[in-house]
Parts: structure tokens; C-alpha cells; sequence
């Protein structure tokens, strides 16, 4: 099987993966799959070399076009992930604050200094 058309049926199943609801999937089992998939991919395109049959030319056009809609969900997940982690990050500032309220107080705050004399 050329490599080609293997990189098409890896391309196509993890665009499958991905149209469904990312909530289904725990968000580590998605990214380790999606790890896995890229390495695969690299891997394949190494081995990618001309002249290309018709066939292999159409599936070269369909992975682009699976490829530019994977990039897509991809991005929409990045930016879930980091306003998954601003929100985290700003859950343990809260707590901090909360547990102690006058860290960052200064000390030069209360002081009264008479000038008179």
C-alpha cells in the first residue's frame, strides 16, 4: 500500500475522531491521540515521494482539504485548553487570597507622620 493512501485512512480517522463531541473524551486521551497521529503522519510524509498516480493525486487533495478542517478543531481546542487554564489560574489567585487576604498589603499604609514640631 503506497503511502499515500495510508496517510489518507490515518488523516480520515482522525478527522472522524475529531468531528465528534470533544466532551465525550477525556481531554488527555484526545491530545495523546492527536500526539500519536502526528508522529504517524511525520513519519508517512518522509516516505511520500513522486511521480504520483491520478489516485494518489485526488487522496492528495482530500487530505488537504481533511487537513485544513483538522486545523481548524485543533485551534478551537488550544484556545479551550488555555481558557481552561486562565481559568485555573485564577481559581488559585482567588484561593490564595482568600486563605490570606493582607499578603499584599504594604506596610507604610497606616502610618501617620506629624510634621508640627
Amino acid at each position: 500500500m503506497s503511502a499515500v493512501i495510508q496517510l489518507h485512512e490515518k488523516t480520515a480517522n482522525l478527522h472522524e475522531q475529531l468531528k465528534q463531541d470533544s466532551t465525550e473524551k477525556d481531554r488527555e486521551e484526545l491530545i495523546s491521540e492527536i500526539t500519536i497521529f502526528v508522529n504517524e503522519r511525520d513519519e508517512l510524509l518522509k516516505a511520500i515521494k513522486p511521480p504520483f498516480t491520478e489516485k494518489e493525486m485526488n487522496l492528495g487533495k482530500e487530505i488537504l482539504v481533511m487537513d485544513q478542517q483538522i486545523q481548524e478543531v485543533l485551534q478551537r481546542l488550544l484556545s479551550g485548553l488555555k481558557g481552561s487554564m486562565k481559568d485555573i489560574q485564577n481559581k488559585k489567585r482567588n484561593n490564595r487570597k482568600y486563605v490570606n487576604p493582607y499578603q499584599n498589603v504594604s506596610t507604610v499604609d497606616g502610618m501617620f507622620f506629624d510634621k508640627k514640631n
